[in-house]
């Protein structure tokens, strides 16, 4: 059994976490097998049901966006708890950004440089919310005997609260 230890790029996760704003909805997070983070296990993009509702309204062109915008559709439109979206290498560039782990390959043998996963499981992101997706992720793609996870640069409720006040607050 291994320990996962996982950093979440937003600190707006943590606003919502603390109480200071509703709970974030999407989130990327980064998986290592180590503490120091020399050994990155993998990177997801993790979005709720409304996030992605949001998407297709507010964010998403139909047209310009026209795969991400129909896999959206097609999972909320669906029965599937989870779903994924994936970004291919789209040149010669891309090739060395690959994920390691398993994951689906293109028409060209290539796995993908980015995924997104889709939740129906919960409407925001909290600390467990995150735990029970990172089980699912291990389980679709990395495949290993987790024992435990931790999160890594959890700041503290004064820190977060005044990162807040500085950074967000006078924006809403």
């Amino acid at each position: 059994m291994k320990t996962v230890y996982v950093n979440v790029r937003h600190f707006l996760f943590w606003y919502g976490v603390y109480g200071f704003c509703e709970k974030s909805c999407n989130d990327e997070i980064s998986l290592y097998a180590d503490k120091e983070r020399n050994l990155m296990l993998g990177y997801f993009d993790i979005s709720t049901e409304p996030c992605l509702r949001h998407m297709l309204e507010h964010e998403l062109d139909r047209e310009e966006d026209r795969e991400l915008f129909e896999e959206i559709e097609t999972f909320l439109q669906g029965s599937s708890e989870v779903a994924y979206s994936f970004i291919y290498p789209r040149d010669k560039g891309d090739l060395a950004n690959q994920v390691e782990h398993d994951a689906p390959v293109n028409e060209h043998g290539h796995r993908p440089v980015y995924i997104s996963m889709f939740s129906k499981h919960s409407s925001a992101w909290d600390i467990r919310e995150i735990e029970k997706s990172i089980y699912i992720l291990n389980e679709d793609f990395l495949h290993l005997e987790i024992g435990s996870i931790e999160f890594l640069d959890i700041p503290t409720r004064e820190e977060t609260k005044a990162s807040f006040e500085l950074d967000y607050e006078p924006y809403i």
